[in-house]
């Protein structure tokens, strides 16, 4: 990355000198696009902005790399790799120095697609095994910890409240993200946690009814999970779980 933007800079500099004119958007001027699959019978997947194919061949659970694209208003199209086929569109909203990820979520017969913008890490992970005061241990940097995102995807599905815990932890007082609606995201900024066994369970609003849970996570340092809270064809409810 570094390398790229420093020959960007160069090639503009040059050009500069020999003439006024602008020479293109330059490293920051651009924004990034990645397309993730979360869908279970979709197969592979590809993703075209302004019909040009930015991403292919993503299958289940799997995130292509980033394509880099000029910022403002564009169209998604994501397409069947096999056929061809086109299975829906979306809108982008695209930021200069912003990266963006289109997730697909649900089955072929109510797939649904979100754009969601990636975003820094915050928050403070649970305090750590407890160490020896004069051990000499370094803080804890980001490829020691798991990022986690929860993403609402299910758009018949009324408001959930999603609780991030330790597996054979009880529920926090307050739900992990409130409001959580079709839509809503963790992309505030990352979840962060200690590397070990986590679960995301759903639950009923006002009360403690698990609707649907993760599962046991086996969360590994510098892990990224997005948990995807989705929907089967029948408007029943699905999770699928996504690791980079």
């Amino acid at each position: 990355m570094r390398f790229e933007i420093i020959a960007v800079l160069s090639t503009a500099l040059s050009l500069a000198a020999c003439s006024p004119d602008p020479v293109g958007p330059l490293a920051g001027e651009t924004a990034r696009v990645r397309l993730a699959s979360a869908s279970p019978d979709a197969g592979t997947l590809d993703l075209l902005v302004n019909g040009k194919t930015v991403a292919q061949a993503v299958a289940r659970t799997e995130v292509s790399a980033p394509a880099v694209l000029e910022p403002g208003q564009a169209t998604g199209l994501i397409r069947s790799s096999g056929s061809g086929t086109a299975l829906l569109t979306l809108p982008l909203a695209l930021e200069s120095g912003r990266s963006y990820t289109v997730m697909v979520a649900g089955p072929v017969g109510a797939l649904t697609a979100m754009l969601s913008a990636d975003t820094g890490s915050a928050g403070t992970p649970p305090p750590p095994p407890p160490t020896p005061v004069d051990s000499g241990a370094l803080p804890p940097v980001l490829n020691d910890l798991v990022r986690f995102r929860i993403l609402h995807a299910a758009p018949h599905a009324p408001p959930i409240d999603p609780y991030l815990t330790g597996a054979t932890a009880s529920l926090d007082t307050l739900p992990t993200i409130q409001p959580f609606a079709y839509g809503s995201l963790a992309l505030t900024a990352d979840l962060i946690r200690w590397p070990g066994h986590w679960t995301v369970e759903f639950v009923q609003p006002g009360s403690s009814e698990v609707l649907l849970t993760s599962g046991d996570l086996d969360a590994k340092a510098g892990e990224l999970i997005t948990v995807v809270l989705g929907e089967n064809a029948d408007h029943s409810l699905r999770v699928d779980v996504l690791r980079e």
